[in-house]
C-alpha cells in the first residue's frame, strides 16, 4: 500500500497540449536517430533534406502518427513517446547491420526469418549480446517510469475516439497515396547507382523507404496475363518417355558464398596453395563446361539463387526485393518435380536449420521429398568456422547416393547446399595462416578478411575434386553441378572491389554492375555419363559456351538440355530457348548471345520476358 501511495503521490499529470508537445519533439529526435543510423552519409542526407524539405517529412510522420495512435489508446504520453520511436529506432538499426553485412536494406519480408535471426544472434559475441541485454533492460525500466509516473489529464472518451479515427484516417489516406506513389519515390534525388537498393535507403531515408517497399512488393499479376492461354499449354503436353537407364544421375551442389575473387592480378600464391587449384584443373578439363551465373542478389538471398536454378523461374521477375521462396505456398512446378515424373528419386541436404529460409516446407513442394539437416550431423568435431564443415556436407553426398543404389535403382537427384563459408569473416576460422602475397598495401584486418575467406574456398575447392575423384570411373552416370549463391558479404562492404581493382562496381559499366552478382559455376559429367552425353561438344552447339554469363534461373534448364531432358517441361523448353536468345535478363541490364551489353532490347525479347514472368506467376499462383 505504500507503494502504491508513493507513486500516486509522485504522478505527473500532463495536459492534453503538454502531451502532444512531448510526443512532436521525441517524434523528431527518434527521426533524426533513425536518420543518423543509416550507414550512409549523415551529412549528405541533411544536404539532400535541405533540398528538399518533405523527405524529412516523409520520414517523419510515421514516427508522429504511430504515437499519437498509442496516445489515444492509453493517455500515457511518455509511455506512448518511448515505444513506438523504441520500436521504429530498432527498425532502423536492424537495416544498418543488415546493409553493413550483406549491402541489402531491411524490407518488410525479413519479418518471415525472425527465427532466423534469433538463431544468427546466438552466434554474437558475449559482450555484443551484454550490450543488448543492457540496452533492453534501460528500455524496461524506462517503459515501467513512464507508465508508473505519467499520466494526461483525463480526456473524455468521446475526444480520445475522435482522436484515434482521425489518426487512424491520417495514416490510412497518406499510406494510401505518398507511400504507394511510384512518381514520388521516384522524383527524389538518388546519390550513387539508382539500381543498387543501398543507395535508394540512403538516399531517401529508410523509415519513408520501408513503408514504401511494404506496399509495393505485393505480388501482381503482370500486364496482359491470360491463365487459360498457360492452362491450355499444360493441357495439351505430353509427357515424353524416357529409358531410366539412359538418365544421367545429378548432383547439385550450393557452394555458400563461393567466388573467383582469388583471381586477381595483385594476388600471388607462388609460395601458397591457390584456393581455386582444382577448379581451375577441372574446369579446363575435357569433360566440364563452366562460366558464371548472374543471382538475384549481393551477399545473402542463398534461397533466392536456389529458387532460381530449382524451378528456371526468375526471382528478379517475381518481385522487387525479399525471399522467393516465401511465395512457395503449394506444389510447385520444378525441375525436381519433373525429375520425379520420370522416374527420378529426389534428396535434399543443407547442414543447417531446417526452419532456414522455411526449406523444411518448401522443398517438398518443389520435389525433394527427403531433407537431410543440421540434426543429422551431430558432433562438435564436425564444425568449422562455426558451421558444419564442407567435408562432413560432402560425406553425406556421397554417403547418400552409395545408399540410394542398394535400394534402388531409380535415377537420384541430389541438392545440397553448404553453409561452412557463410560470413561474417572477421576471425571466422582458428589459427588461420596468411595465404598470399599481394602487391597491394593492405591493412591487418582487410588481410586476416582474405585469408579466413580463402580458406574456405579452398576447403569447398578440395571438397569438389574429392567427389570429382570419387565418381569418375564409377559406373553409374554421374553430372555434378557446383555454383556459388553471391558473393562474400565482407564486413568492409565493398571496399575490396576498388582497392584491389576488380571489374566490380555498382556504380560502373554495365559489365562492372553485373560482375557485381556474377558467381562461377561448374557442370562436370564422368566417363559413364559422357557415353550418354558429351557435354562439352553439345555445350557448343546449343551456345552455352558461347558467353560467359547466363542468368542464374538458365542454370537449371541448361543442364537438362545437355543431357535432352528439357523436353520435360514446356516451360523448360521455352526457357533454354529464350537462353540462346538473351543470355543474360537481369530487368535494366542483359547481355546478347555474342556478349555484348546492352540497356534495351528488340521488342520480340521484351515479349518473351514478358512471358516468362507471365507463365511463372501462372506456374505459382494459378497453375495446379
Amino acid at each position: 500500500m505504500k507503494i502504491v501511495s508513493f507513486i500516486k503521490s509522485r504522478q505527473i499529470r500532463l495536459s492534453i497540449t503538454v502531451s502532444i508537445i512531448i510526443m512532436v519533439f521525441f517524434s523528431i529526435i527518434a527521426t533524426m536517430i533513425s536518420i543518423y543510423l543509416q550507414p550512409g552519409s549523415f551529412m549528405r542526407f541533411i544536404q539532400l533534406i535541405k533540398a528538399n524539405p518533405f523527405l524529412f517529412v516523409l520520414n517523419y510522420l510515421p514516427f508522429l502518427l504511430l504515437e499519437l495512435l498509442v496516445f489515444f489508446l492509453t493517455s500515457n504520453p511518455v509511455f506512448s513517446s518511448i515505444i513506438p520511436s523504441a520500436v521504429l529506432i530498432l527498425f532502423s538499426y536492424v537495416n544498418r547491420e543488415k546493409i553493413i553485412l550483406r549491402q541489402d536494406p531491411f524490407i518488410p519480408n525479413d519479418f518471415s526469418l525472425v527465427s532466423e535471426v534469433t538463431g544468427i544472434i546466438q552466434k554474437f559475441p558475449s559482450n555484443q549480446i551484454k550490450t543488448y541485454a543492457f540496452v533492453a533492460v534501460a528500455f524496461i525500466v524506462a517503459v515501467t517510469v513512464s507508465i508508473l509516473f505519467f499520466r494526461c489529464k483525463k480526456i473524455k472518451s468521446i475526444k480520445r475516439m475522435i482522436g484515434l479515427i482521425a489518426v487512424i484516417c491520417a495514416a490510412f489516406i497518406l499510406n494510401s497515396t505518398l507511400y504507394t506513389s511510384d512518381k514520388l519515390y521516384g522524383s527524389f534525388a538518388v546519390d550513387g547507382n539508382i539500381y543498387f537498393e543501398v543507395n535508394q535507403f540512403d538516399s531517401k531515408g529508410f523509415m519513408y523507404s520501408f513503408i514504401y517497399k511494404f506496399n509495393t512488393m505485393k505480388i501482381k499479376k503482370p500486364d496482359g496475363y491470360d491463365k487459360q492461354y498457360f492452362a491450355d499449354i499444360d493441357k495439351n503436353f505430353k509427357e515424353p518417355s524416357h529409358d531410366t537407364k539412359e538418365l544421367p544421375n545429378i548432383i547439385m551442389i550450393l557452394g555458400e558464398s563461393f567466388s573467383d575473387l582469388s583471381n586477381n592480378k595483385h594476388f600471388d600464391f607462388t609460395n601458397y596453395t591457390d584456393p581455386l587449384k582444382n577448379w581451375k584443373e577441372i574446369t579446363s578439363g575435357p569433360n566440364c563446361v563452366s562460366g558464371h551465373i548472374v543471382v538475384a542478389t549481393y551477399g545473402g538471398g542463398t534461397s533466392n539463387t536456389e529458387f532460381d536454378i530449382l524451378t528456371g523461374y526468375s526471382t528478379r521477375y517475381l518481385l522487387r526485393d525479399g525471399i522467393s521462396y516465401n511465395y512457395i505456398r503449394k506444389k510447385t512446378d520444378s525441375i525436381p518435380n519433373r525429375l520425379k515424373d520420370i522416374g527420378y528419386d529426389t534428396l535434399a541436404i543443407h547442414p543447417g536449420f531446417p526452419w532456414f529460409y522455411n526449406r523444411e516446407n518448401v522443398y517438398p513442394n518443389i520435389g525433394l521429398d527427403n531433407f537431410i539437416s543440421l540434426k543429422s550431423f551431430q558432433g562438435k568435431e564436425k564444425y568449422k568456422g562455426g558451421y558444419i564443415a564442407d567435408k562432413y556436407a560432402f560425406d553425406s553426398i556421397i554417403d547418400n547416393f552409395d545408399d540410394h543404389f542398394k535400394q534402388s535403382k531409380s535415377p537420384f537427384f541430389e541438392f545440397c547446399v553448404t553453409i561452412q563459408n557463410h560470413g561474417p569473416y572477421d576471425q571466422k576460422y582458428k589459427n588461420v595462416e596468411n595465404m598470399f602475397d599481394c602487391d597491394v598495401s593492405l591493412t591487418d584486418n582487410e588481410k586476416s578478411l582474405l585469408n579466413n575467406y580463402f580458406t574456405g574456398v579452398k576447403d569447398a575447392d578440395e571438397q569438389i575434386k574429392r567427389l570429382t575423384d570419387y565418381f569418375e570411373n564409377s559406373d553409374k552416370p554421374v553430372a555434378i553441378v557446383y555454383f556459388g549463391d553471391h558473393l562474400p558479404p565482407f564486413s568492409n562492404g565493398m571496399d575490396f572491389f576498388s582497392e584491389l581493382n576488380y571489374n566490380i562496381d555498382a556504380n560502373g559499366t554495365y559489365e562492372q554492375q553485373l560482375n557485381l552478382y556474377a558467381t562461377p559455376y561448374l557442370i562436370w559429367e564422368n566417363n559413364a555419363a559422357e557415353k550418354i552425353s558429351p557435354i562439352k561438344e553439345v555445350a557448343q552447339k546449343i551456345g552455352l559456351t558461347k558467353t560467359d554469363k547466363i542468368s542464374s534461373n538458365f542454370l537449371g534448364t541448361s543442364l537438362l538440355e545437355l543431357f535432352g531432358l528439357d523436353d520435360i517441361s514446356p516451360f523448360f523448353k521455352f526457357s533454354t530457348a529464350m537462353r540462346k536468345e538473351t543470355p543474360v535478363i537481369t530487368g535494366g541490364i542483359y547481355v546478347l548471345p555474342d556478349g555484348e551489353y546492352k540497356d534495351a532490347l528488340k521488342p520480340e525479347q521484351l515479349n518473351n520476358i514478358s512471358k516468362l514472368q507471365k507463365w511463372q506467376y501462372y506456374k505459382m499462383f494459378d497453375g495446379n
